[in-house]
């Protein structure tokens, strides 16, 4: 099968670049891969696998594409392609607000976005696109309204890395293929360093208390009440550090935040690393913070590596970083008004008891090299993607069945009934609505 991958390719700012660069080499052991970017001469040599890299612009042959999007602009020429030319989406994020609103809004075009927020929400999302386009949505209100229907009312069959995704989408899909696939672990350091190991190679004390949060850190990362909790901590744990293992948002207050708690030099920032001495950041650490509020459906491939080195790691409850890992494997904790003292409480327990973060670290570890391996996640996707393949061709035409043209009367008519049919609770338009669409356009010719 010649498959073309969408997607960004290291050194882009997306994690999804790292996570597609992972696979490329076990999944040239049972396809024919091309990648697909922006622009080819960007690509971190080496990151490829020896797999033909092509521009966007570029003439793609192949069987089938599969897109890898998530809600970043770093997607949107995926995005764009994955409308134009249906295939398998990985949808790595449910909510795709922030891209769309890369598409119009921050584009000149904030009429579209409108027009995207009716068409998927209807009046709801009239009313609250006048807000967001005006940015006062806040985070949560973009997080509230995925966006994504175009994406899902294009896509030949979906992949997800969480429940949270597949669940909500096969709903909508109805007889396209859906997958489950769990987020693969990727460990580039063989065997991964002990504790001290690892601290000595980063040049950290061996005696002190660290708390690490990894990746990029932006507003929905809770470092704000994080901050906070640990500078009380550290009167009972004077070596307590809390590292960000990443590069910090530039909207991100965190020195201030450090300073008003009283944290001092007690906060240290790396900034961007490569992936070795990011999992030596994951092994030096007593407890990793995964936290994340408001979700927008996606897995963090960092936390998924903190568990595969076997950290205790606190996540945010009720989202998929606590629901796709058995009970005690992860420490969730509630995103409300309690989330500051449950996160200094739970610090505390497991600062101050070795054998208990051990214990939680080697249920993960163990979990992790089983539910998420590399090349049994690899091996499943292939094999959903062979099945897509035989079904191809029908899937395209009732793909191609149901697309109206844009800005016609039709597709007018087509956006009101589907937004209202959605109101009611139904899954999608009733049989037999659309060819009466279809023939009231044709007697208003």
């Amino acid at each position: 099968m010649r498959l073309a991958v969408w997607s960004p390719l290291p050194p882009s700012s997306s994690g999804i670049a790292d996570y597609v660069a992972e696979q490329l080499g076990a999944l040239t052991r049972r396809c024919d891969v091309r990648v697909v970017v922006e622009d080819p001469a960007a690509v971190e040599a080496g990151s490829v696998a020896g797999v033909p890299v092509v521009a966007a612009g570029a003439p793609v042959e192949a069987d089938l594409d599969l897109y890898h999007l998530g809600n970043s602009p770093a997607h949107a020429y995926v995005y764009r392609a994955a409308l134009a030319r249906p295939g398998v989406v990985v949808l790595h994020d449910f909510c795709l607000h922030h891209l769309v609103l890369h598409e119009t809004v921050e584009s000149g075009d904030r009429a579209a976005y409108l027009r995207e927020m009716r068409r998927a929400h209807g009046e709801a999302g009239t009313f609250v696109g006048r807000q967001v386009a005006r940015a006062l949505g806040g985070d949560l209100l973009p997080a509230l309204y995925p966006l994504n229907d175009r994406v899902l009312d294009s896509c030949l069959a979906l992949v997800g890395l969480t429940r949270h995704v597949t669940s909500r989408a096969a709903l909508r899909l109805r007889e396209r293929p859906v997958l489950h696939l769990p987020h693969h672990v990727s460990l580039p350091l063989d065997p991964v360093p002990s504790r001290d190991e690892a601290r000595r190679a980063l040049g950290l004390s061996p005696e002190a208390l660290v708390v690490t949060a990894p990746g990029l850190a932006t507003v929905s990362k809770r470092l704000g009440v994080a901050v906070r909790a640990i500078a009380r901590l550290r009167r009972r744990h004077a070596t307590l550090r809390l590292v960000v293992a990443g590069g910090v948002d530039a909207a991100l207050p965190l020195a201030a935040w450090a300073r008003e708690a009283g944290l001092g030099d007690a906060l240290v920032v790396t900034g961007r690393l490569p992936l070795p001495d990011f999992t030596r950041h994951l092994a030096a650490a007593d407890v990793v913070l995964s936290l994340r509020f408001p979700t927008h459906g996606e897995i963090s491939g960092a936390l998924v590596r903190a568990l595969g080195v076997g950290r205790p790691a606190l996540v945010t409850a009720g989202t998929p970083a606590e629901e796709e890992f058995p009970e005690g494997c992860v420490v969730p904790v509630d995103p409300g008004v309690g989330e500051e003292a449950e996160i200094e409480a739970f610090l505390a327990r497991l600062l101050a008891d070795a054998a208990l973060r051990e214990t939680i670290g080697r249920l993960a570890r163990e979990h992790v090299a089983t539910a998420h391996d590399l090349g049994a996640t690899v091996a499943r996707l292939a094999d959903f993607l062979e099945e897509v393949l035989e079904r191809r061709d029908v899937l395209a035409t009732e793909v191609e069945r149901r697309r109206v043209p844009e800005g016609s009367l039709l597709g007018y008519l087509a956006d009101e009934v589907r937004w209202g049919a959605l109101d009611l609770g139904l899954a999608s338009v009733p049989p037999g609505v659309e060819p009466l669409l279809l023939g009231l356009t044709r007697e208003a010719k």
